[in-house]
């Protein structure tokens, strides 16, 4: 595996060398700690995506019994790797109760790479995402193809509610004439929007919206999307609020039929947002 870690580490491009070496000194202490039993990274550098901006995306999973102390040694293991200018941490607890907590840092290290890093409970089976590349794993648990994530109906109707929620709030704050929240309800919206569009594409992994949609090279732009961008002035805000709203009607029928088989109506909030948006006076 060392073989294969080091030559993959090597086929970086010359504008990632300084990712190279933080990445070569993880894959050092995950060698030196019995207790780490895999390393990965992922995100553009694992798609081969990578520019000298991008930031390094790593996971190392631990035996459960050794959680409690990687938790408390992780900073300095990311001390241990590089100059860090800042860093901060938290435990972070999923939705899904099922599923163990993970802690997440973030760090700034001198060489002006940051890192967004996981340390997680290694699991007995790992099952690998498209953009892995898999840099230490002695026991081999991550086996099989693998797997990118796709939206359930579930999130699908909470992501056009939620939408639909953000420009009624973006009405109500064009009303009282706060354009500063309008616009941010506005920008709210369009995050959903493009969540929703990347399910109505099939592009991989649509929670991350507008980042699935550019990392998809050959899948088309929402059209007039420019049009949903506005300024701090009312009535171009009024008019972007109606083009996001209006997508969102036109996207729906192609997202909810890639998850669902039924009950495909267009959610009845949707007239009535659009209809609040008209009705604000410019």
């Amino acid at each position: 595996m060392r073989e294969v870690a080091e030559r993959w580490l090597r086929s970086l491009p010359t504008e990632l060398a300084p990712h190279r070496e933080v990445i070569r000194g993880f894959v050092r202490e995950a060698e030196r700690d019995p207790a780490i039993r895999l390393l990965v990274v992922g995100c553009s550098i694992g798609r081969g995506a990578a520019d000298e901006l991008s930031d390094v995306d790593a996971m190392y999973a631990v035996t459960d019994t050794a959680w409690p102390d990687a938790v408390r040694d992780s900073g300095a293991v990311v001390r241990r790797v590089g100059d860090v200018i800042d860093m901060q941490q938290q435990i972070i607890e999923p939705s899904d109760r099922t599923l163990p907590a993970y802690q997440h840092t973030f760090a700034q290290y001198a060489s002006g790479v940051q890192i967004d890093l996981v340390v997680a409970v290694a699991r007995d089976r790992h099952v690998p995402r498209p953009d892995w590349v898999v840099l230490y794993d002695p026991d081999e648990r991550v086996v099989g193809e693998p797997k990118a994530s796709t939206a359930t109906e579930t999130q699908v109707r909470q992501w056009m509610h939620a939408a639909l929620v953000h420009l009624s709030s973006c009405a109500k704050y064009l009303t009282r004439g706060s354009l500063w929240e309008a616009n941010a309800q506005l920008d709210a919206a369009r995050t959903e929007l493009w969540r929703l569009w990347a399910v109505a594409e099939r592009i991989a992994d649509p929670q991350y919206g507008l980042t699935a949609v550019l990392d998809a090279p050959d899948a088309p732009m929402p059209d007039n999307i420019e049009a949903t961008v506005a300024g701090l002035d009312r009535r171009a805000l009024r008019s972007a609020a109606m083009a996001c709203g209006e997508l969102l009607v036109w996207t729906w029928p192609r997202a909810i039929s890639t998850v669902a088989s039924a009950d495909l109506a267009m959610p009845p909030l949707a007239e009535w947002v659009l209809r609040q948006l008209r009705d604000v006076a410019t």
